[in-house]
């Protein structure tokens, strides 16, 4: 911007410098247009777009949901990205994406960095720190304009928060079919947080665009490396494997969207070998253009579909527990009679524990590991877009949440650490924010 203001001062320089020469109007207006030539090239080459969002966010529940609580939070879905492209040529590029999330503490990480490479109008590849095209809406997930929600379905677009983005490489491939469009991307790289590695992580998806409507299929797949030591003294009670696991991920989505009526739905599978959890979700959505209002109702849902791997029953199979009167655990709970539960096991833990405190462990492990994974999960959530301007909105969002005795989304320690009575079957979530684009 400072060259274009240096570019645009040398114009009355350069007059007076031709007059003084006798040169002709002529003359003077190609120097003029060779001046906005170079202007112009200069902001092809560097481009800067950015996003934000500011929101507000609070539960009828002091156990935290999806990091949402009874305390009003300012932060936890509020964001700003600037997106720097710089154009060597044609052909090549690079690409960087900085983010600050006000639940981070507005610290600011690269979401995206990486190098552009397109062989020809159809054809590209991207080396560097890139999106994992995993969901139908993994491409603009963090700009909340592009969506209607204030908030996404969190059911679903929870299991793969961690690893939105990985260090690899893509292949795009874009055709025309008839008047539409067909996509095509090949991803391969790797993606970690503190919890999981996902190594020799592969991704493909296709898409198909037309001009009311748009499906797309994505399947993924990795090996999987459990980090976290809390984790992995929790599987290690079930003799469970944490490294070389085979995890996967399926994707279908589908978009109507004609003009007033907006329809959108998505399902997902994720499994993983072993005590990790596997899980379906699907959400839908159906809003209505007035104007500049949009009303929508989602409904979505979740539900973990290997509990019986991380049950106390398995687990005992496993490892039966020998307490310090000889007895197991299996012949303490079962003379506690119809009503003992793995969820009263804590009552056991002050009666009876061996001399290496086993049953603890047992108890509080299991606990935190089917609190982390287990979910049968319902959200029916009410809302309304207002597009106060081009490139800014305004949501409000009512999420009406239900758990089936699992803990969904819930904080993992307080669930685990609560007795059953105190567990919360559902919350109500307020979420309201504005949405930017610039």
């Amino acid at each position: 911007m400072v060259n274009k203001y240096l570019t645009l001062a040398s114009i009355p320089l350069l007059a007076a410098s031709l007059s003084a020469q006798a040169i002709t109007v002529d003359q003077l207006n190609r120097q003029v247009q060779k001046l906005n030539q170079r202007i112009s090239e200069q902001g092809q080459r560097f481009r800067v777009n950015g996003f934000a969002s500011f929101g507000i966010s609070k539960s009828d529940e002091e156990m935290a949901y999806n990091d949402v609580s009874d305390e009003t939070s300012f932060n936890r879905f509020s964001k700003v990205g600037i997106q720097m492209t710089f154009n060597m040529d044609d052909q090549n590029s690079v690409v960087t994406q900085l983010v600050s999330r006000g639940e981070s503490g507005w610290d600011t990480s690269a979401e995206w960095a990486y190098f552009k490479h397109e062989f020809n109008a159809n054809f590209s590849a991207k080396i560097g720190r890139i999106r994992l095209p995993a969901y139908q809406l993994s491409e603009f997930i963090d700009v909340g304009y592009a969506v209607p929600y204030a908030l996404n379905p969190a059911e679903t677009y929870d299991s793969l928060a961690p690893f939105a983005n990985m260090d690899g490489v893509d292949l795009s491939y874009t055709m025309d079919v008839g008047d539409n469009t067909a996509n095509f991307q090949l991803t391969y790289g790797r993606a970690k947080d503190d919890e999981f590695d996902l190594k020799d992580l592969f991704g493909s998806s296709v898409n198909f665009q037309t001009d009311t409507w748009n499906a797309r299929l994505s399947y993924g797949w990795a090996s999987l490396q459990v980090g976290s030591s809390d984790l992995i003294s929790a599987i290690g009670l079930y003799n469970g494997e944490t490294t070389g696991i085979d995890a996967s991920f399926t994707s279908l989505g589908f978009t109507y969207d004609p003009g007033e009526i907006y329809f959108t739905t998505e399902f997902t599978k994720l499994e993983v070998d072993g005590e990790i959890v596997d899980a379906d979700a699907l959400y839908a959505t159906i809003g209505y253009r007035i104007g500049r209002y949009m009303p929508f109702l989602t409904f979505a849902t979740a539900e973990s579909t290997d509990d019986d791997e991380r049950s106390l029953e398995t687990l005992l199979a496993e490892d039966p527990v020998i307490l310090a009167n000889g007895t197991t655990l299996t012949q303490a709970l079962a003379a506690g009679g119809a009503t003992t539960t793995p969820l009263q096991i804590a009552a056991l833990q002050a009666a009876a524990l061996d001399s290496t405190n086993s049953l603890h462990a047992v108890g509080f492990g299991a606990q935190k590991l089917q609190a982390g994974s287990n979910r049968n999960t319902q959200r029916i959530g009410l809302g309304l877009r207002y597009d106060m301007s081009p490139g800014t909105a305004l949501k409000i969002q009512y999420d009406i949440i239900t758990v089936d005795d699992e803990s969904g989304l819930f904080d993992d320690d307080a669930w685990a650490g609560s007795l059953s009575t105190a567990r919360p079957d559902g919350t109500n979530i307020l979420t309201i924010t504005i949405d930017t684009v610039f």
